[in-house]
Order: C-alpha cells, then sequence, then structure tokens
C-alpha cells in the first residue's frame, strides 16, 4: 500500500476524532484543561499557561479542586478561592469556575523545528528573508510512556496523542508550498497549511514502516523569497476514541457497519460547509451595506452639528413664547364655555324648525288634495258652457292664491330660521327647501296669471288651453309631491342634527374640561421649556462626544469590513478543505476500517485504555471527571527577531467548550 496514501487515512482518521464532542459527566463538576505552551521557533518551550474549567454541573456552593499551579487567577467572575498547598476550595455560588495559572510540568509531547536553505541546515535566526528552497521540518517526540501487559507480555506503549498542525504562508513571496501527511490550501493570496502527526503510536502498535509508516513528524517545503514564516498553531490532544468505540471492539462486525454512520455524519458535515460559506457571503455583502450606513451617519452628524444653532434658536423662541401659549389656552377654556352655551340655542332653534316642517307638511298635503280637485273638475268641464268654465276657473285661480299665500309664510319661516341656525348641515337643508318654495310660488304665479286671461278671454278658449291648464296643475302636482319627499328628509336631517347638537353640547363639556386642563399644562410647559433650555447646552455636549465616537466607530468598521472578508476566505477554505477530506480522509479509511484490523485489536483496546486514563495534565481531585487538550505555539520567523520574550497572555477559549 502507498506510503502516503496510508498516511492520508490515519491522519484524516485522528482529525476527524478531534472534531468529537465528549461525554457529559455525571460528578458535581467536571474539569477541562486547556495547556497553552509557547515555543520558540527552535521548538524550545518557554511559556506554558494552563486555563481550567470547572463546570459545576449539580450547581454547587463550594468546589474542591486538585492543582500544583502557581500564580493562579480567576478569568471569568470574583469567586475567590483559600488553597492548602494543592488543594484549592472555590466559594462557586453556583457558577462555574474558570481560572489559570503557570505551570513548570514537562508537555507530554516535545517537538523540534528544523530548517533547511537549499539542502543546508540553518538555524531559524539567519534563514530570515533568505531566498532560495526552504524545508522546514517539525519533530515530535512522545513523552508519555506506559508499561503495559498484552498477551501476557510486559510491552512499552505510549499514550496515543494526535497532533494537527497548521500555518498560513503569504503566496506573495513563496511558491510551490508542499506539505507531508497533510494538506495545502491555496486562495490565491495565501496557503493554509494542515499536517498531521500521531508520535509513538507507530511503536505503539508495533507495526514496521514498510507495512504502514505512521508519521511523528511534519515537513513543510517552499521555494521562498525573503523568507518568513508565520506562527505554527498545534492542536494536542488524546481522545482518540470515546467508549462507543471501545465496545465496538467486542463485535467488528457492528464497527464495519457503523463506518456507514461515519461517512453519512462526514457528508452532513460538509454540506454544513457549504452552508457556512454561503453564510458568510452574505456576512459580506451585509458588512459592505452596513459600511454605507457609517458614511450616511457621518453625514448625518455633520448635519446634526450643523443644525445645532437653528435648534437653540428654536429652543429660546419656544422659551419665550410659552407666555403668549399660556394666554391663548385661557382665551381658549373661556371660547369653549361661550360654544356650549351657543350649542343649546341652536338645539332650541332647531326645535322650532322641525314644528315648522312639520306644519308645512301639512300644507303640503292640502295642496295636493286641492289640485287632485280641480283636476278632477278640468275633466268634466263643457267647453260649450263658458260661464260654467269661468266660475269654476275663478275658482282655481282662488286656489293658486291661496296656495301661494302658504307657500310664501312658510318661504318667511323657513328664512327666519335660517339666519338663525348655526350648524352648516341644517343650514344647507333649510336653504334647499327655501328655494324649492320660491319656484313653486313662481309656478303658481304664472299659472294664476295664466287662468285669469283665460277668463277674460274665455269665448277664445278651446279644449286645447284646458289641456295646457291641466298639464301645468300635474306638474305643479308633481313638484308638490317631490316636495313632500324633500320635507320628510328635512323632518328627519334636523331631527338627527338636533340629536347631534345635543351630544355636541355634551361633549363641548368634556372639551370645556380639557381645555382648562391644557391651561393648567401650558403653565408646567413654562416651566420644563426652562429645563429643556439648559438641556441644550447638555445635548450640544453629547454631539461633539458623538461625533468623536462616530469618527472610531467608521475607523473600527473598517477594520470590520476587512475582518468580515478574511472570514469569508476561511470559510471558503474550510468548505473546500473539508470536501477533500472527505474524499481522501474519510472515504479512504472507511475502507481502511474495512481491511484487517483484527491483529491489532487488542493493542487498540490498550491504547483507548491509556487514552482514557490521561484526564488531566496537572492534578484532579478523585471522583472528578476530567480531560486534558494541548496547545502548543511555535514562534514566527521574521527578519528581526525580538531580543526579549514578551510574557503570552491566553484566552480562556474553555468557555466556547
Amino acid at each position: 500500500m502507498d506510503k502516503n496514501e496510508l498516511c492520508k487515512k490515519v491522519s484524516a482518521g485522528m482529525l476527524l476524532v478531534t472534531m468529537s464532542l465528549y461525554a457529559t459527566p455525571v460528578f458535581a463538576y467536571s474539569k477541562d484543561e486547556t495547556v497553552y505552551s509557547k515555543l520558540n521557533s527552535e521548538g524550545n518551550s518557554y511559556k506554558t499557561i494552563v486555563s481550567t474549567h470547572l463546570k459545576n454541573t449539580d450547581s454547587e456552593n463550594t468546589l474542591n479542586d486538585m492543582t500544583n499551579l502557581t500564580n493562579i487567577k480567576n478569568t471569568n467572575g470574583d469567586e475567590k478561592f483559600s488553597q492548602n498547598g494543592n488543594s484549592l476550595i472555590w466559594d462557586a455560588q453556583k457558577h462555574d469556575i474558570y481560572y489559570q495559572g503557570e505551570s513548570e510540568n514537562e508537555l507530554p509531547i516535545s517537538c523540534s523545528v528544523k530548517y533547511e536553505l537549499d539542502g543546508e541546515e540553518i538555524s531559524a535566526k539567519d534563514i530570515a528573508g533568505k531566498s532560495g528552497k526552504v524545508k522546514v521540518t517539525i519533530n515530535y517526540e512522545n513523552k508519555s510512556e506506559n508499561l503495559v501487559n498484552i498477551n501476557g507480555k510486559t510491552q512499552k506503549l505510549y499514550t496515543p496523542f494526535v497532533v494537527v498542525a497548521g500555518t498560513m504562508i503569504n503566496n506573495k513571496n513563496n511558491r510551490n508550498i508542499e506539505v507531508s501527511n497533510g494538506k495545502v490550501i491555496d486562495d490565491g493570496t495565501k496557503t493554509v497549511v494542515l499536517g498531521v502527526a500521531l508520535p509513538g503510536l507507530q511503536e505503539s502498535l508495533n507495526i514496521s514502516k514498510d507495512k504502514l509508516d505512521i508519521p511523528s513528524s511534519i515537513e513543510i517545503t517552499m521555494d521562498a523569497t525573503n523568507f518568513e514564516m508565520g506562527s505554527i498553531m498545534n492542536y494536542v490532544t488524546p481522545k482518540l476514541l470515546e467508549d462507543e468505540d471501545i465496545e465496538s471492539f467486542d463485535g467488528l462486525d457492528e464497527l464495519y457497519s457503523q463506518v456507514e454512520t461515519l461517512q453519512s455524519s462526514m457528508n452532513q458535515i460538509q454540506d454544513g460547509a457549504n452552508t457556512l460559506k454561503e453564510g458568510t457571503d452574505t456576512y459580506t455583502e451585509k458588512m459592505q451595506e452596513f459600511e454605507n450606513a457609517m458614511g450616511m451617519i457621518q453625514s448625518g452628524m455633520a448635519s446634526a452639528n450643523s443644525n445645532y444653532t437653528k435648534i437653540n434658536d428654536g429652543i429660546k423662541t419656544l422659551n419665550n413664547s410659552t407666555g403668549t401659549l399660556n394666554n391663548g389656552s385661557k382665551q381658549v377654556a373661556d371660547g369653549v364655555s361661550q360654544i356650549e352655551t351657543n350649542l343649546n340655542t341652536i338645539n332650541e332653534k332647531l326645535g322650532e324648525v322641525l314644528a315648522g316642517t312639520q306644519s308645512l307638511k301639512s300644507g303640503e298635503t292640502e295642496l295636493i288634495t286641492g289640485i287632485d280637485t280641480i283636476l278632477t273638475k278640468l275633466n268634466g268641464i263643457d267647453v260649450s258652457d263658458n260661464t260654467e268654465k269661468i266660475t269654476e276657473l275663478t275658482q282655481l285661480v282662488n286656489t293658486n292664491k291661496a296656495t301661494i299665500e302658504k307657500l310664501t309664510s312658510a318661504t318667511t319661516l323657513l328664512t327666519k330660521q335660517y339666519e338663525t341656525l348655526e350648524d352648516e348641515q341644517a343650514k344647507a337643508q333649510v336653504k334647499t327647501q327655501i328655494d324649492f318654495n320660491k319656484q313653486m310660488i313662481q309656478l303658481l304665479t304664472v299659472n294664476t296669471q295664466a287662468q285669469e286671461q283665460t277668463i277674460a278671454t274665455l269665448k277664445a278658449t278651446d279644449l286645447s288651453a284646458i289641456n295646457e291648464l291641466k298639464a301645468g296643475l300635474t306638474q305643479v302636482k308633481t313638484g308638490l309631491t317631490k316636495l313632500s319627499a324633500g320635507t320628510d328628509s328635512l323632518t328627519s336631517g334636523v331631527t338627527q342634527i338636533k340629536g347631534g347638537t345635543a351630544v355636541l353640547a355634551e361633549k363641548t363639556g368634556e372639551l370645556s374640561q380639557g381645555a382648562n386642563t391644557i391651561y393648567q399644562g401650558t403653565t408646567k410647559l413654562a416651566q420644563a421649556t426652562n429645563t429643556l433650555k439648559d438641556g441644550s447646552s447638555q445635548m450640544k455636549d453629547g454631539l461633539n462626544t458623538l461625533d468623536n465616537s462616530s469618527a472610531q466607530l467608521l475607523q473600527a468598521n473598517t477594520q470590520l469590513t476587512e475582518g468580515a472578508q478574511t472570514i469569508n476566505d476561511g470559510a471558503t477554505t474550510l468548505a473546500d478543505g473539508i470536501a477533500t477530506f472527505n474524499e481522501e480522509g474519510i472515504q479512504k479509511i472507511c475502507n481502511f476500517v474495512n481491511g484487517d484490523l483484527k491483529d491489532l485489536t487488542t493493542r487498540a483496546e490498550k491504547l483507548t485504555d491509556l487514552a482514557k486514563s490521561y484526564n488531566s495534565f496537572t492534578m484532579v481531585e478523585d471522583g472528578v471527571e476530567s480531560n486534558s487538550k494541548f496547545v502548543m505555539i511555535i514562534d514566527a520567523v521574521k527578519k528581526q527577531e525580538a531580543t526579549s520574550k514578551q510574557e503570552y497572555i491566553v484566552e480562556d477559549n474553555n468557555k466556547q467548550n
């Protein structure tokens, strides 16, 4: 089997394990250690800080812990502790505890870094700034030896640590970048280098390198110009297998079936990476929109500052006008009281209008009855008898004149009522009735004049004139019928208006109370404007502060936009890397697991036990579940190295676990 292919299978499997979650603790609390160690460019450790997270699962008030750290300090809270030797008693107050301290313990994994330029070994200091074929070799040594019984014999096995190393190399000065037992991911401007090593596993499994070469070192090569290299991050964990993996050794058939689940899970991870990439694309796009909005904020701040003088002048004007407003509100209160009195008067007049419309309705009925009688008589007129016609026409003339007199009287009454009304709706309805009455008076007057002329010239009158008279009377009757309907509508409208004015009068009383409240409020407003005037100067100070802060925010936003692009680049790299990892790692390791692993079962079980037993880099209280992981950071290679090493301050990444 090809050596590189085997290395890829093993390294892919180990990397997958580092992504798994730990089991939920069953004790009162559990302990999670992250060991940060700073290494110089040659690989020698010069500073180790341990960040510890005590997970207070049962919300205990007191947590008893064991540690050999020095310079201990609480990194996320005010909880105090007392110390007696290696014993710590935390006043947890039901909280989780986060603390860190320094350690002089030897790391379970040591490393050395060797640099070569054009095939010749060279120191890190001397290679900085050089050009040529560069090879960086990181050798890892497993220091955690254990004697175990394997098939009746005592054998030396190493705690199975997996090391995942990564760094980022600028493509501007470097090309043809390669890594052993790992992967390089080039996005055009920079290359992410990932490598995997399993120091001691070759010896623990007792496998010859010609059958399976398990790497304990990582080599990075490149063609460099003015060589420089960033920090190399090394993530180390002993958690190769979990409890469910141990049980799988009892039945290899079950283990083989679980490979399908592994492949399915990896496909889901790949889908998730693609979703993350889509999200970062959106995030980058929105950051640009945010940057545009920041420009608008800057413009708005400039406008706010320039308009402050207008605002201040307005406040002064408001302060000077409150006296006028106070006097005006008093006039409003008095005016509302007068409106209430006038509404009561209008309501009384509407009662008179309603009585008048009822009287008009009665007169209209009599007129219509009279016209029907006249029409009946006209139908029976004999044109041969002029004397009888004259008599009948004379009666008709008298009836018309009586009708004109009634309409004139009703119009006079409506005109007086119209002059006393203030409600516009009521006035409009009464005005319509007045105009209609005047039209009817004019029509009856014309008919009466025609009838009188007919009487004078009766001898010359024929049947066609009588028919014209009948047509005129019919028209008058039709108009009276419409007038009667309009009178009904007028009566209904006046009744509705009368009810509305009563409600309006009632609400006007409430309005009067509100006007008085306004008058009292304007007095308070006068006092408040003085306070507003004082606050104006404070607002000016705030505008100045906001203007300065917005400038700082704009600068920070520019940095954030650049960071968003970096995140997007990283998400793209991650998606591509996981796709490659799935194709070249998981799929191949699934085939490898289903191969001939039975001879390695016993050693694998022992290694799993060793991984489980390695639960603390410092110390741990009996009965407390604990786990440790390591982050080793190798210093960057720069043209000018600092003459003195700075203290390495770590963040408590356990908060995110």
